[in-house]
C-alpha cells in the first residue's frame, strides 16, 4: 500500500513538471525582458547568501533592537520572511550538505565537519546537488566564498569556484580560483568575496546562472574584522539572551574566548595573536564583536543586492538568505553549536523574487534547510531529483497554502536526535555530551522537552513533567520514524 508520504512525494514530482513545462511554455512566450532575448523569458537566477553561524535574533527584521542590519532587512521587506526557520545539523559541513543536497546530513554520510582538500571520488554527497539540478538545466553554476566539504566545488557541481584554504580566517586569506594556483589576499576575505561576485553577477547577467555566496563571519575569529566593525557596538547596549546567566554571573570560558576571538591562530598556534584576553572582557565585549561582524556581512549583502539591481535583473532574480546554524554564545553556559537549543538551531531564512513572490511574513510554517533546494528547484522550473527528501515551500511562500508537508524540522548533532514544531523541541540525547577539552558545560543524556512559546530560553524542561507525556511520546514517535525512513549511511 502506498503511504501518505509517498502520495505527496509523487504530487510534489508532478507540479514541479508542470512549473517546468509552464517555464518552456507559455510563460517563455508571455514575457519579455532583458534577458533571453526580446519576446522569450529565460529561467530566473538564484543567489543564496549564506553568512556562517548567524542565528535569526541578531537580524532587524527578526526584531533585534540593536544590531544594524539595513540591507538584510530591505530584502526582507521585499520578500518573504519565515520566522520558523530551522536548521537539521547545527555544525558547519552537515548543514552545507543539506542545503546543497536537499538530504539529510545522515543520509549524505556526512557526520562531521570535512576539510576542504580534495580526493578521489564522492565518498559523500554521492546524489545530484542543487548546483547538478541547475547546471543540467542550463545554468552557470557558481561558488564563491567557503566550501567546508568534500570532495571539490566541481566534482558537486559548480563551473566556477572562489574559494579559501582556511576555514576561519579573514585577513591574509589563501584562495584558489577553480582549483589553480592558491595566492593569498590582504584584505577582509568577505570583502574580496564580494567583489567576485559583483562581478560575477555583472558578468553573467544575460544568461541563468546560480551563485551560491557563503561567508565566513559571523563565525569566529570575530576580532578578524576592519576597525570600524570591531568600533561599531557599545558592550553596554547589548541584548544579553535570558539564558546567559547562572547564579547571577554572566557566561564565561576563558578557552572558549579565546577560540571567539583567534579561533585557528589560537588553538594551532599559527602566526601572531595576543597571548592574552583583553583586560575585564566579559560577555557582552564578546558579543558586541559578534554584532560588527554581522553588519560587516551585512554591507557585503548590500553591494550584491545592489548589483543585482544595477544589472536589470532583479524581477528575474531569486535571492535566499539564510544560515548554516546559529551560536550558543553563552546561552545554558554554552558555547558554538552542536545542540538542540534554539541558539543553535534556528536560523534567518528569507525568499525574495519579485516576479512571483509578494512581501509577506509567515508564521505557521516550519521550515528547514532540507527545503531549500525542492523550493529553490520549483520555483525555477527545473525538476526536482528523486533523490530529494525535503519538501518544496513554494505553495506556502506564494500564500496558496498556509502550511505543507509535516510542518516540522528534524535536527541530529550525532549525539542527539528530535524535531522542533511550530510550538515544542523534542530530542533525545542518545549519548551525554561530553565538556570538549576546551571547556563547555556538558548536556545531560536522555529526553528533553521545552515548549519554546511559554519558554523562549527553554529554562524549564518538561520531558519529566506528567502533564505533558502526550506531547512527548507524540514527538517521540515522530523522531523515531523519521530516523526509519531517513537511515543513515555511512
Amino acid at each position: 500500500m502506498t503511504n501518505i508520504g509517498e502520495l505527496d512525494m509523487r504530487r510534489r514530482r508532478l507540479l514541479a513538471a508542470l512549473v517546468f513545462a509552464f517555464a518552456h511554455g507559455v510563460y517563455g512566450q508571455t514575457t519579455t525582458g532583458t534577458q533571453g532575448g526580446s519576446g522569450t523569458a529565460r529561467r530566473p537566477n538564484v543567489v543564496i547568501l549564506f553568512p556562517d553561524q548567524l542565528r535569526w535574533v541578531e537580524v532587524g527584521c527578526y526584531g533585534h533592537p540593536v544590531v544594524k542590519t539595513p540591507n538584510i532587512d530591505r530584502l526582507a521587506a521585499g520578500g518573504v520572511r519565515l520566522t520558523h526557520a530551522f536548521t537539521n545539523w547545527p555544525v558547519c559541513s552537515p548543514a552545507r550538505s543539506v542545503l546543497l543536497s536537499g538530504r539529510y546530513a545522515r543520509c549524505n554520510g556526512v557526520f562531521s565537519n570535512q576539510d576542504n582538500e580534495a580526493e578521489a571520488g564522492r565518498p559523500t554527497n554521492r546524489t545530484t546537488t542543487i548546483a547538478e539540478a541547475f547546471k543540467a538545466a542550463g545554468y552557470t553554476t557558481a561558488l564563491i566564498g567557503k566550501w567546508h566539504l568534500r570532495p571539490t566545488p566541481a566534482t558537486l557541481g559548480f563551473t566556477e569556484s572562489l574559494r579559501p584554504r582556511m576555514r576561519h580566517r579573514y585577513f591574509k586569506q589563501t584562495y584558489y580560483k577553480n582549483e589553480g594556483t592558491p595566492y593569498v589576499v590582504e584584505d577582509y576575505s568577505p570583502h574580496h568575496e564580494t567583489k567576485a561576485a559583483v562581478q560575477f553577477i555583472r558578468e553573467h547577467r544575460d544568461r541563468p546562472f546560480f551563485l551560491y555566496l557563503p561567508y565566513g563571519p559571523p563565525h569566529m575569529p570575530v576580532s578578524e574584522m576592519p576597525e570600524n566593525y570591531r568600533r561599531m557596538y557599545d558592550p553596554a547596549r547589548v541584548v544579553l539572551r535570558d539564558n546567559v546567566w547562572e547564579d547571577g554571573k554572566l557566561a564565561y570560558n576563558e578557552n572558549w574566548f579565546k577560540i571567539y576571538m583567534w579561533d585557528f591562530q589560537y588553538y594551532d598556534h599559527k602566526d601572531t595573536f595576543p597571548e592574552q584576553l583583553p583586560t575585564g572582557m566579559t560577555l557582552r565585549e564578546l558579543t558586541a564583536l559578534y554584532y560588527g561582524q554581522i553588519t560587516a556581512v551585512d554591507d557585503c549583502v548590500g553591494q550584491v543586492l545592489d548589483a543585482i539591481r544595477h544589472a536589470g535583473i532583479e524581477d528575474d532574480t531569486i535571492v535566499l538568505f539564510t544560515s548554516d546554524h546559529g551560536d550558543m554564545l553563552g546561552s545554558h553556559q554554552a558555547f558554538n553549536k552542536g545542540r538542540h537549543y534554539e541558539e543553535a538551531i534556528h536560523i534567518p531564512m528569507i525568499f525574495r523574487y519579485p516576479r512571483q513572490l509578494k512581501p509577506a511574513v509567515v508564521d505557521a510554517q516550519v521550515a528547514s534547510l532540507v527545503d531549500v533546494m525542492p523550493t529553490l528547484l520549483e520555483l525555477s522550473g527545473v525538476p526536482i531529483p528523486e533523490a530529494v527528501q525535503g519538501a518544496s515551500i513554494v505553495p506556502v511562500i506564494t500564500g496558496r497554502q498556509p502550511t505543507v508537508g509535516e510542518n516540522a524540522a528534524f535536527i541530529e548533532t550525532g549525539l542527539a536526535d528530535g524535531v522542533r514544531t511550530r510550538r515544542y523541541v523534542y530530542y533525545n540525547q542518545r549519548m551525554p555530551k561530553r565538556p570538549m577539552a576546551f571547556g563547555d558545560k556538558p548536556d545531560p543524556g536522555g529526553e528533553h522537552l521545552f515548549d519554546v512559546d511559554k519558554d523562549p530560553f527553554e529554562l524549564h524542561d518538561l520531558a519529566a513533567d506528567p502533564a505533558n507525556q502526550d506531547v512527548l511520546a507524540d514527538l517521540r514517535n515522530r523522531t523515531d520514524a523519521w530516523l526509519k525512513r531517513a537511515p543513515a549511511e555511512r
